[in-house]
């Protein structure tokens, strides 16, 4: 969705994210708009005519000296404090439970330091967590009016700060539900996590079970697709109906993973396993060298497994045994009415990791 033509300079923070780089690409496209990333490492492979600031978004004088006079119009905040969310899948672990001060104070301090006449506009990407899927089964469909669930929940401390802290600008936030893209190394990513496994299966003989708990395997489930997030935030950022207001992103349909299974075994050429419950991450642990194996076989890129998948994030979505949906009413009566297909786009990332030698 193309941007308008009045123009701006956006600032992306978090910018090595895959949807922060979709909607570079979207940006920097566009007539009379200038595009900045805002990272403590600049991407891999930054597009040309795209500037990058390094900066420790929480040293606030440091995010003040860096940004000072870039004359930022719109901020999208896609940054997070490190974590370790989905790396212990142990009983009584704190699944969900993220720091709050710091993910709130890197974002009070990018604000700050982007504050001036020139801004208009503040994005913020939250999430689905914001409705508590991460603590078990959760009202469904989800509505952005929801109250959320027992705190903590650093979406919660980042919305009220932006809603009392705008006045000469203005405020969105986008709720993706898991959001899949072409990225390797940029975050978790459910589509290359399974297309590894899967070449890990075949590599070894085996057939393609599904290595999530049954009640996952039968129910309802969507995703994000990180352009569609992309395109979404590039239309919150201008569009007056989508002003200080929070939005669900999703595909806009939904799929349960027994009809999307065959369709991996098919695109893998492989035989068609069970439902067989069983922690990637401890049954992953050891399978580095015959990762390294598939790619010499295949003629891969020479990337370590961790770069490919993320096997705990994995195990997390693949044990939630029960409907994942949020309501995308809202943002289609306020004027976004784009759609992806999630089998198709399932099986497009994983043909696109295979055309660049990613996954076999």
């Amino acid at each position: 969705m193309p941007m308008n033509g009045d123009g701006g300079t956006m600032l992306v923070a978090g910018a090595t994210g895959v949807a922060a780089q979709n909607l570079i690409d979207i940006v920097r496209k566009q007539k009379n708009w200038k595009v900045i990333g805002l990272s403590r490492t600049p991407p891999a492979d930054l597009p040309p005519a795209v500037g990058h600031i390094s900066a420790d978004m929480l040293d606030a004088d440091a995010c003040r000296q860096a940004l000072k006079g870039t004359g930022v119009t719109h901020l999208v905040y896609a940054a997070r404090a490190k974590h370790k969310l989905y790396t212990a899948m142990t009983p009584g672990a704190k699944v969900g439970i993220e720091n709050v001060e710091p993910n709130i104070a890197m974002l009070r301090n990018v604000v700050a330091a982007c504050e001036g006449p020139s801004l208009r506009h503040v994005h913020l990407i939250e999430g689905s967590k914001w409705y508590g899927f991460h603590m078990g089964p959760y009202p469904t469909p989800a509505r952005e009016s929801a109250p959320g669930h027992m705190p903590p929940n650093f979406y919660f401390d980042q919305q009220k700060f932006l809603e009392s802290a705008c006045g000469p600008w203005t405020w969105s936030a986008s709720r993706p539900a898991a959001i899949n893209g072409m990225s390797v190394g940029g975050g978790p990513n459910l589509v290359s996590t399974l297309g590894a496994y899967a070449a890990i299966c075949r590599h070894l003989g085996l057939p393609l079970d599904f290595p999530g708990k049954p009640g996952t395997y039968r129910s309802l489930m969507e995703l994000t697709d990180a352009r569609l997030l992309a395109e979404s935030i590039s239309w919150m950022c201008q569009s007056p109906a989508a002003e200080n207001q929070a939005f669900n992103v999703v595909n806009g349909d939904l799929f349960r993973w027994e009809s999307m299974w065959p369709r991996m075994a098919e695109h893998f050429g492989m035989k068609m396993g069970g439902v067989r419950y069983f922690p990637l991450v401890q049954w992953m642990a050891d399978k580095g060298p015959v990762w390294d194996e598939i790619v010499k076989v295949n003629g891969l890129r020479a990337r370590p497994i961790e770069e490919v998948a993320s096997w705990g994030f994995a195990d997390f979505l693949l044990g939630c045994d029960f409907d994942i949906i949020s309501s995308t009413t809202k943002i289609r009566q306020a004027g976004f009415h784009a759609m992806v297909d999630t089998e198709d786009m399932i099986i497009n990332q994983l043909k696109h990791y295979r055309s660049e030698r990613v996954i076999p």
